[in-house]
């Protein structure tokens, strides 16, 4: 039965790639710096209004798209305190008149990047995610003008119901959110411990009281056996390795009052951790005790938290964190990579930036932010961000060598991302040649750094050449499919030099 259920699982979650990107293309494209006008705002009552929980119809233009009697309201808890008005929004398209979507969208948030002087630690976080093959929200920047007059630089970021009819086919489905434990093994239905953040919790608890029971209760030599049929574990602890290796303290890593949400998949019949939350990731918060250079990559912090504390116990458990880890930091958050994705989106924001006397950095502080250096921010020393990449990539690899660990594909699942293939030249001007170890019915995609898919297509079995003449410069992955069953990725550059 269990592999029965983890090739579904397989199945459903790769052909999701291909799939779930068909709408919200362009309302979450990464090409441009959106812009989205609210007008028709009582600007005098709409943030009274809206920290009651109580929408204001309103009229907005997306990126030159007018789309009437539209409800914003404003969201959060901390980030709901910035200054100057800068609130977080949410936005419902359907509020006041059914049926209405943008690029097949009808909801988004409008985050404001409380406290992060780089204004890009959440995007950063969830293109991670979602690269990382974990079920993420889609993000991208954008403008945000209320009645004409300039709001600032917002980060535009999916609202959840739409991943969960995503990726599940199922916006209806019951979603479990951890108020003030952290963990997924303790069971209440005291309001401070669990909420249902989505559907109805009536005939579902049973199934998530089941679910925690068995994570607290399973011993060592059942649990490989029983514990993937009640949730994705494979992706629980590839969600702490993002946790960890991108120090982010509001989370399992450290604060028990972080938001853990558990989306009850009534397909796989499993549940599913969603990511959600990452101002704070890039070492923001308890800067005085962590900074990259210090904080182990498997922390004591979480050593004995459940299901944490049985990745000692489980090779396969340890192996699966452990090659996330080895993910992270040899294809989507090493130096170069990184360091070109930041200079990227600090180029396409700066100007819109400069211009936001809303936001709580001064400009100062947001180039600091972005680059080089350390900066006492808010009461924290912050690192810059590529500060922080390249001293927390020396960190994760003295620490694998030191276990010491080989990165492999020993995981949980029989499924697991390798790199069973080369390529060359790279830097390729042209086209990229593959080595001659692939065989099969074959497909490939190229994304960008932000995971956007810029090519795909079959490989010629006598060749296998890819052209990339017409890519612009810069650094991309190249994802190769057996079917259904990805099979191997490689980074390359291409340079018109």
């Amino acid at each position: 039965m269990k592999k029965i259920i983890l090739f579904i699982v397989l199945i459903t979650a790769t052909s999701s790639n291909f799939i779930k990107a068909q709408t919200g293309n362009v309302l979450f494209g990464d090409a441009i710096i959106h812009e989205i006008r609210f007008d028709n705002v009582d600007t005098s009552t709409f943030f009274l209004l809206a920290n009651k929980g109580i929408y204001s119809m309103c009229k907005i233009t997306i990126d030159g798209t007018v789309i009437d009697s539209v409800g914003a309201t404003t969201k959060g808890n901390i980030s709901w305190n910035h200054s100057n008005n800068k609130r977080p929004l949410k936005i419902d398209m359907n509020e006041f008149v059914s049926g209405k979507k943008y690029d097949g969208i009808k909801k988004f948030y409008l985050h404001n990047s409380y406290e992060d002087p780089s204004l890009m630690r959440e995007k950063l976080t969830y293109d991670i995610c979602k690269q990382m093959g974990l079920q993420s929200l889609r993000t991208a920047f954008s403008k945000v003008y209320i009645n004409n007059v300039y709001w600032g630089v917002y980060t535009l970021i999916e609202a959840k119901d739409e991943l969960y009819k995503r990726d599940f086919n199922n916006k209806n489905s019951e979603v479990y959110e951890s108020l003030d434990l952290g963990s997924p093994c303790i069971f209440s239905q005291a309001p401070f411990d669990w909420a249902v953040a989505n559907g109805n919790p009536a005939p579902t608890w049973p199934r998530f009281q089941m679910l925690t029971n068995k994570l607290a209760t399973t011993s060592v030599s059942q649990y490989l056996d029983t514990i993937p049929e009640y949730i994705n574990i494979e992706d629980f602890f590839k969600y702490q390795a993002v946790n960890v290796y991108l120090l982010n303290f509001d989370s399992f890593l450290a604060f028990n009052g972080n938001q853990l949400y558990l989306f009850d998949s009534i397909f796989e019949d499993r549940f599913q951790i969603i990511p959600w939350d990452f101002n704070a990731s890039f070492g923001l918060w308890n800067t005085s005790s962590y900074n990259p250079n210090t904080l182990d990559i498997i922390p004591t912090l979480i050593s004995s938290k459940c299901p944490f504390d049985k990745i000692n116990a489980i090779p396969q458990l340890k192996n699966t964190y452990l090659d996330a880890m080895c993910l992270l930091k040899n294809n989507y958050c090493d130096t170069l990579t990184f360091n070109n994705k930041i200079t990227m989106f600090y180029n396409q924001i700066k100007t819109a930036v400069y211009s936001d006397w809303r936001k709580e950095p001064t400009n100062t502080e947001f180039d600091l932010g972005v680059n080089y250096g350390y900066q006492v921010y808010l009461g924290n020393n912050v690192p810059g961000l590529k500060t922080f990449i390249n001293e927390r990539w020396l960190k994760i690899k003295t620490d694998l060598e030191n276990i010491p660990y080989t990165c492999s594909t020993a995981g949980i699942e029989s499924y697991t991302i390798s790199n069973s293939f080369l390529i060359f030249p790279n830097p390729a001007t042209t086209s990229l040649t593959l080595n001659q170890n692939l065989a099969g019915n074959l497909t490939y995609k190229i994304v960008n750094l932000t995971g956007q898919e810029i090519q795909s297509g079959t490989i010629n079995q006598t060749e296998k050449q890819i052209s990339v003449s017409t890519f612009s410069d810069g650094v991309y992955f190249l994802q190769v499919f057996e079917g259904y069953k990805p099979i191997g990725q490689q980074k390359f550059i291409k340079s018109s030099q």
